[in-house]
């Protein structure tokens, strides 16, 4: 690739589709709907349709050198993702690339050999090493996994809250949001709160809440604490499991640089496994231009995405 060829990078998650056109140093943006299954579908047409939302905003070039998309809701049949791949192409005139955002998340935020903690509504961890190999954990979702995650951390507040309403657990300032965060304590509000096909954005909605009330209310901070010992767990087994990706640990998504409080635990955690928090160095869509340079350790990373379709499974090293 060129200093001026155009290339695409696609940050895909379940608010949002994101679209960065790269031509040399010229930059253009655009934003198009986000992407959540629906029974009976595989999504292809969905996350289309929000790249195309996103592209029609845009000066797009003839043809461009190549395209990555990272989507939290990838297509997990081949069929299905290698359509989505083939619709790409077309739009775009230019091979594509379909793999998990995480990918991306530790190009953008790392940006070399380490660790991406990829925390927002669920949880993905990525080790990589200077040669490219990596190991990857987590991302079983939220019934399954999602570990510090910030639904994880919404739910241990809106359980501690009822517990509290209830008498049968310890007094917390959370019992002041948790009307309005199910929609009412009565039945008929608990019924929508459960048939929401959104409940679990809604209860991860409920962590910035419970963040913010970790400087001053104890069970908070103790749900912050164990979401905190949650991440560094996981970034020291990929850290381990990855033995040459190094001390540094990055982050990327809403949750880890929304609050200080909640940072400043993750580093000390960190650094009582012999790992260093670092800020991320540029954004997802930013690291998807990364993975298309093919820079070190990437170019053996996404050289073995592109032969091995299927990707990486959770829980696999590569």
């Amino acid at each position: 690739m060129t200093g001026h060829d155009a290339v695409i990078s696609i940050d895909g998650g379940k608010s949002q589709v994101r679209v960065l056109v790269a031509t040399g140093p010229h930059r253009q943006s655009g934003v198009g709907a986000g992407m959540v299954y629906q029974p009976g579908e595989d999504g292809v047409d969905r996350i289309v349709a929000g790249v195309r939302e996103a592209a029609a905003t845009l000066d797009l070039p003839a043809e461009v050198t190549g395209v990555v998309a990272g989507l939290t809701g990838i297509p997990g049949e081949l069929d299905a993702r290698r359509r989505l791949a083939a619709q790409l192409e077309a739009l775009f005139r230019g091979p594509a690339l379909v793999v998990e955002d995480v990918y991306l998340a530790h190009a953008g935020a790392v940006g070399g050999p380490g660790t991406v903690l990829c925390a927002g509504t669920g949880t993905n961890v990525l080790a990589v090493g200077p040669a490219g190999r990596c190991s990857r954990l987590d991302g079983w979702g939220p019934l399954l996994g999602d570990r510090g995650s910030g639904y994880a951390i919404g739910l241990a507040g809106l359980r501690a809250a009822a517990a509290a309403l209830d008498g049968v657990g310890a007094a917390t300032t959370l019992t002041r949001e948790f009307p309005g965060a199910v929609g009412g304590t009565d039945l008929a509000g608990l019924q929508r709160f459960y048939r929401d096909p959104q409940v679990v954005a809604r209860i991860s909605g409920f962590a910035p809440a419970v963040m913010a009330a970790a400087d001053h209310d104890d069970v908070a901070r103790t749900i912050c604490a164990a979401a905190v010992d949650d991440l560094a767990t996981a970034a020291a087994a990929a850290a381990k499991r990855q033995g040459d990706a190094g001390r540094r640990v990055s982050y990327s998504g809403r949750l880890i640089g929304a609050s200080p409080l909640f940072r400043r635990l993750l580093a000390d955690e960190l650094r009582g496994r012999g790992l260093d928090l670092a800020d991320p160095v540029s954004s997802p869509l930013e690291g998807g231009l990364t993975l298309l340079r093919a820079a070190a350790p990437y170019a053996q990373l996404v050289e073995r995405l592109r032969h091995d379709v299927d990707g990486i499974e959770t829980g696999e090293d590569a």
